[in-house]
């Protein structure tokens, strides 16, 4: 049972009441969160409470203290000590065998246990600076315990969380949510708590534990007394070390051509595009430009920006190894802004020597992350990975101009059918410094051989009627110049749905089931397809062909597409199914085969999918590529037949791009002559 099994009062006081065993004691035995915040914290106030904090803590408990920068030595300490532990594992070891039971611990060795809490996550803390209109000290009182059934009890009164308050006259007065008079109440003190846990108070400033490092931030409380009032001018200055140093993993075998990329960023300033062919290590070749430049300046503050949650989880495992301690900028602004803020604050003071950041495209184009940004002083580095997804109106609103150091990666720079923003990229970043083609990775060994099988399909009489008379409304609107706006949005529309029609082609399924007569053993295969064609690629793999399959769209959450992924590697699952979802940042080295029959155009989606088949993997010899190339209606009137040739020439790109390297290219070529002569398109 919760709070209603209690029977609180609305006031008590240290003079007729023990507020620790009438107040404290039996709600946090029932509550399941506790929110405090308080003027002054000595963890001499979990040695009084330690029965009902340790049964709070054993039922899963967990506490959030909001509370003054002055504290003492000892407290300070062990506060930094468990945040240390959260990431420290042999530090974590130490701290919990030293918890064998955590009553007696918070009775007799306060300390250490309030480190333990830290470290578990039962306590969280905050350190409170009034700021703006105020220029004191956090001196509030107040606090919410909130049990499993979601009652409230708020109370705020004089009383400080020390053993000093329980021998002072103090009192408290109680709000309970179940009781109509109070509920209000309670609500704003919940609100009014959530609002200082997250930093949005615009006149008192909460930072967090351990990068609050500052004298003015942290003022060690010399005496016991609570209301003591500490020099400002006097003050102690309190520094934690940085534990470690950027620097090269001792196991990584660096390349030489990664060595020459560095130089090449270097020797242009260090501005530039790295066009390196998936899977040739751009993201190790960065971190190297990173390390080179730490060890040049010696200081860094590292900003990377990459479009999917994904890869910033991939960059952080990375820079880990590299010795950055990096902070993940992409959920709620609380969750994150005032770490990076922190951290900026001691970099800029020379408290640190180096701060690493990774963000999505998403959140690094807000107003919020850009502010903060831009307040770092000192050398300064921005990645931007697969940096084709920059170059848009908004992205280019804020490029952050006090970063000099700025280095692109992608392995298709160039912004499909957006000259402008392929321009405000190169403007901004610079020229490709290295390039590493595909062909060269291959044949150096780094991408394994393929070979390429194009399957011509044709359209139905049907779907040919259907992209005639789209290709009637089209071809007015295309050549119309001073297109409205309106029309635009028209033009767009037709477009997609012609290109609908060729995706979707029907004969795709039919030429499907063709080749997979033709393939002894399928697996490790990935099936990228259209949303329309998924439920019949499936059926045809896992009902009649017997393949074990599954499906990776938008509906699987990352745990169960890794569950997916690491299946697919053991060879469990034979083929995988995709949309889209496989394009960028998602390694399936095990992949042996490829079959595209949700055609693309545009260069980048297509060098995406085809490097994730290539990379290396243990047995693995080589790939197989096979492409489902719709041929759309040839006509006899001269616009239609101009705007089909110019369509069929970018399907005809794809093929060339994917032929000109593969092990089967005169076989491929063979294949696709007679059609490109017949478009007159020799010249593809």
């Amino acid at each position: 049972m919760g709070f209603s099994s209690l029977v609180i009062k609305q006031i008590y006081d240290t003079s007729t009441d023990n507020l620790v065993e009438d107040f404290f004691e039996p709600l946090l035995r029932k509550s399941k969160t506790y929110d405090r915040g308080v003027g002054f914290f000595s963890s001499g106030w979990l040695k009084v409470n330690s029965k009902g904090f340790s049964e709070f803590a054993s039922n899963g408990g967990h506490a959030r203290w909001v509370t003054s920068p002055i504290l003492t030595e000892k407290d300070w300490e062990n506060m930094c000590l468990g945040n240390e532990a959260r990431q420290n594992e042999l530090l974590y070891s130490i701290l919990s065998d030293s918890i064998i039971d955590l009553q007696n611990s918070l009775a007799h060795d306060e300390l250490s246990a309030l480190a333990w809490l830290i470290a578990d996550n039962i306590i969280d803390f905050k350190l409170a600076l009034p700021r703006n209109q105020l220029s004191g000290e956090f001196h509030d009182k107040f606090g919410i315990f909130t049990d499993a059934e979601e009652n409230k009890v708020a109370f705020s009164g004089s009383y400080n969380d020390s053993i000093q308050g329980l021998r002072n006259y103090e009192s408290i007065t109680a709000f309970c949510s179940w009781d109509e008079s109070s509920r209000a109440i309670v609500e704003a003190e919940q609100l009014r708590f959530n609002k200082l846990w997250q930093d949005e108070d615009p006149n008192v400033r909460v930072f967090d534990i351990p990068q609050s490092i500052k004298n003015k931030i942290i003022n060690l409380r010399k005496t016991p007394r609570p209301y003591e009032r500490v020099n400002t001018q006097a003050d102690s200055f309190v520094t934690l070390p940085n534990p470690v140093h950027p620097s090269i993993p001792i196991n990584l075998s660096i390349r030489d051509y990664q060595e020459e990329a560095v130089k090449a960023w270097f020797d242009n300033s260090t501005l530039g595009f790295f066009e390196m062919a998936t899977g040739t290590g751009k993201t190790i070749t960065s971190l190297l430009a990173a390390i080179r430049f730490y060890e040049l300046h010696q200081k860094i503050a590292l900003v990377i920006t990459c479009p999917y949650k994904h890869l910033v989880d991939q960059w952080e495992d990375e820079v880990r190894k590299f010795n950055f301690l990096p902070i993940k900028a992409y959920e709620a602004f609380s969750a994150w802004s005032n770490d990076l803020g922190n951290k900026i604050m001691a970099y800029n003071h020379d408290d640190i020597d180096h701060l690493c950041v990774i963000t999505t495209n998403t959140t690094f184009m807000t107003d919020r992350f850009h502010s903060l940004i831009k307040k770092i002083n000192g050398p300064t580095m921005l990645i931007a990975d697969e940096a084709h997804h920059f170059g848009s109106e908004k992205s280019k609103l804020f490029f952050p101009e006090n970063i000099h150091s700025r280095l692109a990666l992608s392995a298709t720079p160039n912004r499909w059918f957006d000259e402008e923003g392929t321009a405000a990229l190169t403007n901004y970043f610079g020229k490709t410094v290295y390039s590493f083609p595909l062909n060269r990775a291959i044949e150096e060994g780094f991408l394994t051989q393929y070979s390429y099988y194009p399957i011509p399909v044709n359209l139905t009489e049907i779907e040919m009627e259907t992209y005639s008379d789209l290709t009637s409304k089209i071809v007015p609107l295309f050549v119309k110049k001073n297109k409205s706006e309106t029309e635009e949005k028209r033009l767009t529309s037709l477009l997609l749905k012609r290109a609908d029609v060729l995706k979707n082609a029907e004969n795709k399924i039919v030429e499907l089931k063709k080749v997979l007569l033709t393939i002894e053993k399928l697996d490790h295969a990935i099936f990228y397809c259209a949303p329309a064609q998924r439920e019949k690629i499936l059926q045809i793999l896992g009902i009649e062909k017997r393949i074990r399959t599954h499906q990776f769209t938008y509906r699987e959450d990352n745990n169960l597409r890794q569950d997916i992924l690491t299946q697919f590697d053991s060879g469990f699952i034979q083929a995988i199914v995709a949309i889209k979802c496989l394009d960028e940042g998602v390694d399936v080295p095990s992949s042996r085969m490829a079959f595209f029959l949700a055609n693309s155009t545009n260069p980048r989606e297509f060098v995406q999918r085809r490097g994730r088949v290539l990379r290396r993997s243990e047995g693995k010899t080589s790939a197989s590529l096979y492409d489902f190339l719709t041929i759309p209606p040839l006509s006899s009137k001269e616009n239609d037949y101009d705007l089909t040739r110019s369509i069929l020439r970018k399907e005809l790109s794809r093929f060339d791009e994917f032929a000109k390297n593969s092990l089967t290219y005169h076989s491929a070529y063979d294949v696709i002559w007679e059609i490109a002569r017949s478009f007159d398109l020799l010249d593809f």
